[in-house]
């Protein structure tokens, strides 16, 4: 009993100090919290005075992001490059840039517009480069617009335009262009009725290629009941997807650890090619470095 009192005694007072740590914590946070709200308040009530020409805008922000994603810029073809039968009296034109492929092949452009104005504006404009582009080289590039400070991305024969956070790199807009070509049609295809047998699942998956085909959307939203099969419907429309040439990577996230593992398990007996990777317990492999990469 002295032996017992005298652990428990020692854990007491280690959970002293642990509270009493955490009480500092708490208070160093909320001092923290308190800096950040300061700080966005004057940033707020500051005046952006910033007005950059469009060529100021190329140099100081979007030269900077694209070679940050892996472009150099350093052939005259990617900037400025001259295109025929725009829709104007001379019938030409100059894509602020042009992103190249291995092939010689535009994969993508850039249209830039200075910092204060709506990079939207540069929307059509960027669309009739692309048209002038595909009818030379025969292969449609993705468009981007840019003020600087605000980028859109327009992949106009698949979906509508989208804001994003910056440029991709050579390798993922060349896998996009090939994905392009390569990639079969959802309605036809076959789902793997080892994985689901159940018929609403099957109406699920054949409504999520639907939207995905013919209705051009990038989100959709499955809600069942708990004991439904949730997660085999997730399994099989991966499979679609993948076997379609529709994506090449997937992305589950649970709200907990345990259904994490229940998901790796399900994934490893239903869809064992998919190689599937914890990324919780196995943040040290390839899957989870370009998991990483893709969130940022």
């Amino acid at each position: 009993m002295q032996t017992l009192a005298a652990q428990f005694a020692d854990k007491d007072t280690k959970l002293a100090a642990l509270l009493s740590d955490k009480a500092a914590l708490d208070e160093e946070l909320q001092r923290l919290r308190e800096e950040v709200a300061q700080a966005r308040t004057a940033n707020a009530a500051r005046p952006d005075t910033h007005d950059y020409s469009e060529a100021e805008t190329r140099d100081y922000f979007i030269d900077l992001l694209l070679k940050e994603a892996g472009w150099a810029l350093d052939q005259p073809q990617d900037r400025e490059f001259a295109v025929s039968g725009m829709p104007n009296q001379q019938g030409t034109g100059f894509v602020d840039y042009v992103l190249w492929g291995d092939d010689g092949k535009p994969l993508t452009l850039v249209e830039a517009k200075r910092t204060r104005r709506d990079a939207r504006v540069g929307q059509q404009q960027a669309k009739l480069y692309a048209d002038c582009l595909e009818q030379q080289f025969g292969q449609r590039p993705v468009i981007f617009y840019s003020n600087g400070y605000e980028h859109w991305l327009w992949d106009d024969a698949s979906y509508p335009p989208r804001p994003v956070q910056g440029f991709r790199t050579k390798r993922s807009w060349s896998w996009l262009s090939r994905r392009r070509i390569t990639r079969l049609p959802l309605a036809s295809a076959a789902i793997d009725h080892a994985i689901i047998e159940r018929y609403y699942q099957t109406r699920a998956i054949r409504r999520i290629g639907e939207a995905f085909e013919k209705d051009h959307e990038r989100k959709a939203l499955v809600v069942m009941a708990t004991g439904a099969g949730k997660t085999r419907t997730v399994i099989a429309m991966c499979d679609l997807l993948m076997r379609c040439n529709w994506v090449k990577r997937a992305l589950f996230l649970a709200d907990r650890v345990a259904l994490v593992r229940q998901a790796v398990n399900a994934f490893k007996k239903h869809l064992p090619a998919s190689s599937p990777v914890n990324l919780v317990t196995e943040k040290d492999t390839e899957a989870a470095s370009m998991s990483r990469l893709t969130r940022q």
